[in-house]
């Protein structure tokens, strides 16, 4: 009779995946007879590990983005529904699903000998902890590697909130900082120093100068206006407004976009928007982008940013919104900030949200009165605007500090 096999999954955020691969194998090295190499094509690296005792454990290490985006698509939407009481926490949870770019199987022989399985499982949590890792046993619970319950299919979880963790590799892209880069690096220390805010002096920009690659006007436009038409949703919605009483706002976007409107959605956008009865979760995911809306006018030349330690005023980015005519009228007024101008602001927003995260995670309030979530929503607008992860669309951009 065959044994059954045990499936563990480990997931990380990482920029260099052969950390994986060495975190897997130190811990099991001193167990280890030999490691079978099977195959390392098309972003999937599978390798057999055969252990003294005679049984293997198979691993597969993949990082192929279709794969990627599929597999935590489903995760995401599993874990979306589980009730729980505790919404940030949920939320927390959801962001760090959202963010996983290496998904790595683990399969092994159960066997009747619970010392071996022990050693196996404990052996896969540190390895997770090594890479900042987690971990998702068969029974849909998720873990840290140090063993701490993050999230299960009831609910439950050993955090009251949850920060999304990943690792530093994957924000330095391995580009050379030009003369520029540390100009504008040591700008934002001096602004940071001057108002006592905490920093890491080696936290690389998001974007170097030379790989940045600006949103056109047109693109920037596009982006403001949709965006700002589901915000509007959003807030309408929420005071009370039905599905369709508030298609009027909508409307009036699609008018001075020509009919674009569609097009100029999001996947993620469209998705919600044709959901009669949004959860409250979503409605505040996307009416906090009225600040993303913020930071776009900005670039554009329309507004000037304030220092974000409290929500931008909605009504003043309608003012301009809703006398438009025409998105050709509109860029007609704009006055698009130079590509220094966003690159200091990116790397300077880049360094407030670090500074939030790291007060979030030690129990802090966020320093010099910041508003981490304002923060966090402006990181992920310059995100997109620099060209953060070779231009990913308006979905995929991630803000990792």
């Amino acid at each position: 009779m065959e044994n059954s096999q045990a499936h563990i999954t480990l997931y990380t955020l990482i920029g260099e995946f052969d950390r994986v691969k060495k975190a897997l194998t130190d811990q099991f090295a001193q167990m280890t007879k030999e490691i079978i190499n099977s195959s390392d094509e098309n972003d999937v690296e599978s390798f057999t590990i055969h252990l003294l005792e005679g049984t293997d454990i198979q691993i597969n290490i993949n990082h192929n983005p279709a794969f990627i985006k599929q597999h935590i698509f489903d995760m995401y939407n599993f874990f979306a529904e589980v009730k729980c009481a505790n919404q940030k926490l949920h939320e927390g949870v959801l962001a760090q699903i959202r963010v996983f770019n290496c998904v790595v199987g683990c399969s092994f022989e159960l066997g009747s000998d619970q010392e071996r399985i022990n050693y196996i499982v404990n052996a896969i949590f540190t390895a997770a902890k090594d890479v900042n890792g987690l971990v998702l046993m068969p029974d849909m619970r998720l873990f840290r590697g140090e063993g701490k319950l993050v999230f299960s299919a009831e609910g439950n979880s050993d955090f009251e909130e949850y920060t999304p963790i990943g690792n530093t590799d994957f924000i330095d892209s391995g580009a050379e900082e030009s003369p520029d880069d540390v100009a504008r690096k040591e700008r934002s220390f001096a602004i940071l120093e001057e108002k006592s805010i905490p920093y890491l002096s080696h936290l690389p920009t998001s974007v170097m100068e030379s790989e940045a690659e600006l949103r056109s006007p047109e693109e920037i436009a596009l982006r403001l206006f949709a965006m700002f038409g589901v915000c509007v949703y959003c807030e309408t919605r929420g005071s009370g407004e039905s599905w369709d009483e508030t298609q009027k706002y909508l409307n009036k976007i699609n008018d001075i976009l020509g009919g674009g409107l569609s097009s100029a959605l999001s996947p993620e956008e469209k998705v919600f928007l044709v959901v009669r009865e949004p959860e409250p979760r979503d409605l505040a995911k996307f009416g906090w982008r009225y600040e993303c809306c913020y930071v776009l006018l900005w670039a554009l030349g329309m507004m000037e940013l304030n220092y974000p330690s409290q929500i931008c005023n909605a009504a003043d980015l309608g003012a301009i919104i809703w006398r438009q005519n025409s998105l050709a009228e509109f860029l007609e007024k704009t006055h698009p900030r130079t590509k220094s101008e966003i690159l200091d602001m990116a790397d300077l927003i880049l360094r407030y949200d670090w500074a939030c995260v790291d007060a979030r995670v030690n129990g802090q309030p966020s320093p010099a009165e910041l508003d981490g979530e304002v923060v966090a929503e402006w990181h992920y607008a310059f995100n997109w605007l620099v060209g953060w992860g070779e231009s990913a669309d308006w979905d995929d951009v991630e803000a990792h500090t």
